[in-house]
């Protein structure tokens, strides 16, 4: 969700129109995001007050002509319903890292982590990706 708005508010701001971006997710569930992540992106003025999730599917896949994966258990995800993908850090900086989200996040390090900074610095990171992501699918 971070990297689909962060994007389009890039697109908006450089007057580039040819490019759609959208997000799924691969657990969606009925909740509404992370407060931390709202705030965060409320900061560099995206409006996400219109977001639902979308639960990854095949039909959506097939509507797209680049996939851009957070992290690998994500393009697992996305390889076993027959699609290729390549991970955000490979498309921005040619690095095969993951970049996890504040769910997984938690998941992995326990409700009591200092989230707040976590996710100012993930979305912080995407923010000064997503430039890079532009020019590297353009050319």
């Amino acid at each position: 969700m971070s990297a689909e708005y962060l994007t389009k508010k890039y697109l908006t701001d450089n007057g580039i129109e040819n490019i759609l971006v959208s997000s799924v997710w691969t657990t969606a569930r009925p909740e509404i995001p992370f407060s931390r992540t709202l705030e965060r992106l409320e900061f560099y003025g995206c409006d996400v007050s219109h977001h639902q999730q979308r639960k990854i599917s095949p039909e959506i896949l097939a509507e797209q002509d680049l996939i851009i994966c957070m992290s690998e258990h994500h393009r697992k995800t996305v390889n076993a319903l027959w699609f290729e993908a390549v991970l955000f850090n490979e498309i921005a900086y040619n690095k095969t890292e993951d970049l996890l989200d504040d769910t997984e996040y938690m998941q992995i390090n326990g409700p009591d982590i200092e989230i707040d900074e976590y996710v100012k610095t993930i979305i912080d990171y995407i923010h000064e990706a997503i430039p890079f992501i532009v020019k590297n699918i353009v050319k």
